[in-house]
């Protein structure tokens, strides 16, 4: 026991007062969910106080806030303070966003299996687009899969167009902007405006549709993968040569798209009734 309160006095003296930089409220308020973190269990406003450096005015105002947001919670003594279920919520996030790939792969090998198209998985990363996994089509005649890694084309994929729909619009507006909407093909959406209405088409039907906007020739369709808060956390889509994409074979596609997307989503999107 005394070992177990000697880790747990040195990881809170790492949290003692330094020299800080940025948003100094943000900052406090952060030090604050470190020390309780760190006090493994209940800890009191004092106590906290001493080892941010903060007055206990300043202390109990922030202490408060986190209360009200559910970040941190009331503790059984009097004026003392745990973490409080938000954080679990955000740790739940956290963890589920990391285990996607794992998740996902033998989603993707059934998708690739049923469709016998090329599969692919991807998230946004700051701007950036990202192929985290891919699977080749099985069929002779088969589309140019792309590679793993970053391409500025959100705008121009099923998989981008599917992330950018569930974005909060002046996030979509930043990858858009710091990205911009070089034109692939013809066919590519290059003016913002027409790019946010089909966007919002894509959220209504819950799938996007890459039309020869990429590649020429290829059609792709892509739906979001949400976290158990219904933020998008990546997309699927399925990649097909035109002379494959009949009606029929689009509609397995979607079907299948969105049904694997479904099974790795925490909530499912929410699309028009009709």
């Amino acid at each position: 026991m005394d070992e177990l309160n000697q880790n747990r006095d040195e990881t809170l003296n790492r949290l003692a007062p330094e020299k800080k930089t940025g948003i100094q409220s943000v900052d406090r308020a952060l030090t604050i969910l470190e020390i309780i973190a760190a006090s493994t269990g209940e800890i009191s406003l004092n106590d906290i106080c001493a080892r941010a450096g903060l007055n206990v005015s300043t202390g109990h105002h922030l202490v408060k806030t986190l209360v009200s947001r559910n970040y941190v919670a009331p503790g059984s003594g009097r004026g003392t303070y745990s973490l409080g279920s938000q954080v679990l919520t955000l740790a739940g996030a956290v963890n589920w966003q990391s285990n996607l790939s794992g998740r996902a792969q033998p989603l993707l090998d059934h998708l690739n299996a049923t469709t016998g198209e090329a599969v692919h998985l991807a998230v946004l990363e700051g701007v950036d687009l990202v192929t985290l996994i891919k699977r080749e089509a099985r069929h002779a005649l088969r589309v140019d899969a792309g590679s793993i890694g970053k391409t500025g084309a959100c705008h121009a994929t099923a998989t981008g167009k599917a992330i950018l729909a569930w974005l909060p619009e002046d996030e979509a507006l930043k990858v858009l902007e710091a990205r911009g909407m070089r034109a692939f093909t013809e066919k590519t959406i290059t003016d913002r405006d027409r790019l946010l209405q089909e966007l919002h088409q894509v959220r209504t039907d819950g799938f996007a549709v890459d039309n020869e906007e990429f590649q020429q020739h290829v059609v792709c369709v892509g739906a979001p993968i949400l976290d158990q808060n219904g933020s998008v956390i990546g997309s699927i889509s399925v990649s097909t040569p035109t002379v494959r994409a009949s009606d029929e074979h689009l509609a397995l596609v979607r079907r299948e798209v969105m049904a694997a997307t479904g099974k790795l989503s925490g909530r499912a999107p929410e699309t028009a009734k009709n």
